[in-house]
């Protein structure tokens, strides 16, 4: 099985877990839309766009992973020069593919796009890859149901309660036999 078969599986996996309820709990306006972290635009706005980045991570695990690690201005004052040489470069979206518990910072990618003029894409979903050290406690015991409600939250009230939507689904897995997690969730 290649990494597109993997991804079709798990888009398809994940839309059936979510059901009726992610289907209608998407609101209106962002129908025929793409969600970056300044809200919603046409798919034509995108221009060109770099498939898979990461601002930051954070690799130090899910039970320790915390804002408290790092300093948002500085991670800012590292990022923005780059960000803003890819924009001279002609790069107009980024998809930025950093999860919850592995250094996601929502509110960050919101300065960072608001400064650079780059729409910027941020995710939903779980690094499941290294032995599932980046799964955070409650997916491992809660149902898929859970965690789909949980999806579903953050693409009505913003990630994290910020307002900021998700806008793709991450899902990271390992390249080898699945994990326990992986096979019921994922």
């Amino acid at each position: 099985m290649n990494r597109g078969d993997c991804l079709r599986i798990a888009a398809a996996g994940w839309v059936g877990t979510l059901g009726a309820r992610a289907v209608f709990a998407r609101p209106p306006s962002a129908e025929g839309r793409v969600m970056t972290v300044l809200g919603p635009i046409s798919p034509g706005q995108l221009g060109r766009t770099l498939p898979h980045e990461h601002v930051r991570v954070d690799f130090v695990g899910a039970d320790t992973v915390s804002r408290d690690r790092y300093d948002a201005n500085e991670a800012y004052a590292v990022a923005i020069p780059c960000l803003c040489k890819a924009r001279s470069v002609g790069c107009q979206a980024l998809a930025e593919c950093t999860p919850a518990y592995l250094g996601q910072d929502p509110q960050l990618l919101s300065r960072l796009a608001t400064a650079t003029g780059l729409h910027i894409l941020t995710n939903t979903g779980y690094h499941g890859a290294a032995k599932d050290r980046y799964v955070p406690r409650h997916a491992c015991e809660e149902s898929a149901d859970q965690l789909a409600s949980r999806r579903v939250k953050e693409w009505t009230d913003g990630i994290e309660g910020t307002g900021i939507r998700p806008g793709f689904v991450k899902t990271g897995v390992e390249a080898g036999p699945h994990s326990e997690i992986d096979r019921e969730h994922r």
